[in-house]
C-alpha cells in the first residue's frame, strides 16, 4: 500500500474503536487478533508486517481491510484509531513515539522498553497527546491471580512475611523458531529477565499490592551459548515497602512450563499455580490438610483488550499505564546491575 492520503478521512461506524496490529509475529497471531476479534465495538483495520505474504494471509484470515508495508504510514493513516504494537523490543520506543504524535491510543507489548528512559519518553509523549497507553501484561487479568489478589488483601493467611516464584519454559525457540531476535541483545536487552522478568514483577506487585526493591540478581547464559545472547536463567532477590522478601526465578532452560508463586504469611501459605493443576491451594497452620478455593466470580474481570477498548473509548486510565511499565523497567535494570557486578560471570 502507497502513502495514505490524510485528506478524505473514511467513514467508521458509529462507536466503533478502530485497531492497528503493528507486528504479526507469534504474540499478534497467538493473542492480540483474536483477543480484540472478541471484543464488542472494536475492529482490527490495518496490519503491518515485515513480511508481506505473511500479512496478506493474516488479512484474509481476520478480515482486516488495509495492509501497510511501513508501520509510519500506518500510523499517518486514517484507518486506526488505536494501535498494538509487537514489534521487537528495540523498536518499541521509536513506534510508540510516532504513534502517540499522530494520536494514536497505543497498547504496548512487554517489556515496554528497552531502558528507564525510553519509558520515561513515551509517557511524557503520553501525557502531551493525552491518549491512552497501555502495557501488555496480560497476566493480572488471569482470574486466577484476581482471586488470590482478593484473598491475600483479605488476610486470609495472614501478614505476608515470604514469598517464592518462577516463570521458567524452554525458551522463545518453543514459542517461535523463527524469532531469533529473542536471542540478540542489541535487539531485546537482554534474555530471560527481559522477557519474562516484566510479567513476574508486575503481577507481584499487583498481587500483594506493594512496590519492591531489587536487592540482589545472579545468571548465567548456560553451557555454550553464544556471547551475544542474553541470560537463559536468572534468579532475583526482592523486598517489598511492607516488609515481605522472596525470590523470582525465570528462565529458558526448563522441559515444562512453569509459572508459579508461594506467599507465606504468620497464618499459612498461598500457592498459585497458572500451569496445570489446581490454580490456588491454601495450607493454615493451626488445622492440617488443604483447601482449594473456587475462582471468586467477581474476579472475572475484562479481557485486557476489552479493557483496553473501554479504556480508549471512556479516556480512562487503564490498569497497567506507562508509569507501571516504568516500575518494571526500573527493577529489570536494578537486576541486570548486580548481575554485572556478580562474582559469577555470564558464560
Amino acid at each position: 500500500m502507497d502513502r495514505p492520503e490524510r485528506r478524505a478521512k473514511p467513514r467508521k461506524k458509529p462507536g466503533i474503536v478502530r485497531v492497528g496490529i503493528i507486528g504479526l509475529g507469534q504474540i499478534a497471531v497467538r493473542a492480540h487478533l483474536p483477543g480484540y476479534s472478541k471484543v464488542e465495538g472494536c475492529q482490527v483495520t490495518a496490519l503491518y508486517s515485515s513480511r508481506e505474504d505473511h500479512a496478506k494471509q493474516v488479512a484474509q484470515q481476520y478480515g482486516v481491510p488495509h495492509i501497510y508495508k511501513n508501520w509510519s504510514h500506518l500510523l499517518e493513516s486514517n484507518h486506526v484509531d488505536a494501535v498494538s504494537i509487537c514489534t521487537p523490543n528495540f523498536t518499541h520506543l521509536p513506534i510508540a513515539l510516532k504513534a502517540l504524535q499522530e494520536g494514536k491510543h497505543v497498547m504496548l507489548e512487554k517489556p515496554m522498553a528497552m531502558s528507564r528512559g525510553e519509558c520515561n519518553k513515551i509517557n511524557q509523549a503520553a501525557k502531551k497527546s493525552k491518549k491512552v497507553l497501555m502495557v501488555h501484561q496480560n497476566m493480572r487479568f488471569d482470574p486466577a491471580v484476581r482471586t488470590a489478589q482478593k484473598l491475600l488483601m483479605k488476610n486470609i493467611i495472614g501478614e505476608i512475611f515470604a514469598f517464592k516464584c518462577s516463570l521458567t519454559h524452554r525458551g522463545p525457540q518453543a514459542w517461535n523458531p523463527k524469532a531469533k531476535w529473542f536471542f540478540n541483545k542489541q535487539e531485546t536487552g537482554g534474555g530471560a529477565l527481559m522477557d519474562l522478568g516484566p510479567h513476574m514483577f508486575d503481577s507481584l506487585g499487583f498481587l500483594l499490592q506493594d512496590q519492591a526493591r531489587l536487592v540482589g540478581a545472579v545468571a548465567t547464559n548456560g553451557s555454550g551459548a553464544g556471547a551475544k545472547q542474553g541470560e537463559i536463567h536468572c534468579a532475583c532477590l526482592l523486598k517489598f515497602k511492607k516488609g515481605a522478601v522472596g525470590t523470582v526465578t525465570v528462565g529458558w532452560a526448563d522441559t515444562i512450563y512453569q509459572n508459579r508463586f508461594y506467599f507465606y504469611g504468620t497464618k499459612g501459605s498461598l500457592y498459585l499455580n497458572l500451569a496445570k493443576g489446581d490454580p490456588i491451594t491454601l495450607e493454615f497452620r493451626k488445622h492440617p490438610g488443604k483447601e482449594f478455593p473456587p475462582l471468586a466470580k467477581d474476579t472475572f474481570a475484562p479481557t485486557i483488550y476489552e479493557h483496553f477498548i473501554h479504556c480508549v473509548k471512556h479516556n480512562k486510565r487503564p490498569w497497567v499505564s506507562g508509569e507501571e511499565g516504568l516500575k518494571t523497567l526500573e527493577l529489570i535494570e536494578a537486576g541486570y546491575g548486580f548481575i554485572k557486578q556478580s562474582s559469577i560471570p555470564l558464560i
